[in-house]
């Protein structure tokens, strides 16, 4: 979340996101546009390739 949180910051991006103790929860909407927007959308490939790096190195 941290690493998301300096991108998110970056990006002038900030999605919604629950944390409840081993699970992080992020909505990806945008209300101007009704949907998802580039924007999201690179947010998302960000965080997976985080979660990817994280989860590879057995953390």
């Amino acid at each position: 979340m941290t690493r998301m949180a300096f991108i998110s910051e970056r990006m002038d991006h900030h999605p919604q996101w629950l944390n409840v103790f081993d699970r992080v929860e992020v909505t990806l909407t945008s209300h101007d546009v009704a949907g998802l927007t580039s924007r999201d959308i690179e947010w998302a490939t960000q965080a997976d390739a985080i979660y990817s790096r994280h989860r590879d190195a057995g953390a």
